[in-house]
């Protein structure tokens, strides 16, 4: 049955995820206009693969002239980690049915599992798929927003205001830091330690790529494995 109150608490929930996605999908919306996406293709681009930074790296790819399945298929690889978002809020929504579990599924981005991993607990069980989705809906509909006005007036803003294109660019890692420190307790500090030491290694040895992925993929687990036999 539908809660209003809690996808009204999903919506408030989301407002940091939102201060961060705006500059970010705006700038992915000026990034794929340059890459000669069409305002249609951006916006499908944010709708359907709805991927943060491998959106950048798809545009990027396909500017560069790499054939789509290869786009696609490292564009797939950044994106493995999610596999690892439902496990890790299954004790959470276990009275979710399929169907909920396959919609609040689409939704977890890095930034919204963040959110939701920290908060999601403490609300009612029977709150708890309305307050995911409040949450989801206010990130998906600011990342299409922000993409949309991006594809179009961009390249028109950030020509009279050319110091903001530095601060795009950072949004995004500056949002997930700030989500990242709220939720550090005991159970998740060395999941991300080892994530950031994995990430470092390879960044230092000139396979920045690799460490992203290999990171995002061994630290969830860890973490995963170490809230198991709490």
């Amino acid at each position: 049955m539908f809660s209003s109150k809690a996808f009204s608490e999903g919506l408030k929930s989301s407002l940091p995820i939102v201060a961060g996605y705006l500059p970010v999908s705006f700038a992915f919306g000026v990034a794929a206009e340059g890459a000669q996406f069409d305002t249609f293709s951006a916006v499908f681009t944010s709708l359907f693969i709805y991927a943060g930074a491998s959106q950048f790296a798809l545009v990027g790819l396909l500017k560069d002239g790499v054939p789509i399945l290869t786009a696609a298929l490292i564009t797939l690889g950044l994106n493995i980690r999610h596999f690892l978002y439902g496990p890790g809020l299954s004790r959470q929504t276990e009275n979710f049915s399929l169907r909920a579990r396959l919609v609040a599924a689409f939704g977890l981005t890095d930034e919204v599992f963040a959110v939701a991993f920290s908060r999601i607990g403490i609300m009612p069980r029977e709150s708890r798929f309305w307050w995911l989705m409040g949450l989801e809906f206010g990130a998906y509909s600011c990342w299409f927003g922000g993409t949309l006005a991006g594809s179009i007036s961009g390249d028109l803003l950030l020509s009279h205001y050319s110091f903001l294109r530095p601060a795009l660019s950072f949004a995004l890692p500056a949002l997930f830091l700030s989500l990242l420190f709220s939720m550090l307790n005991s159970s998740t500090r060395l999941a991300v330690i080892i994530s950031l030491l994995l990430a470092a290694a390879f960044h230092w040895n000139g396979y920045s790529e690799i460490g992203i992925i290999a990171a995002a993929l061994i630290g969830p687990s860890v973490g995963i494995i170490g809230r198991r036999y709490q």
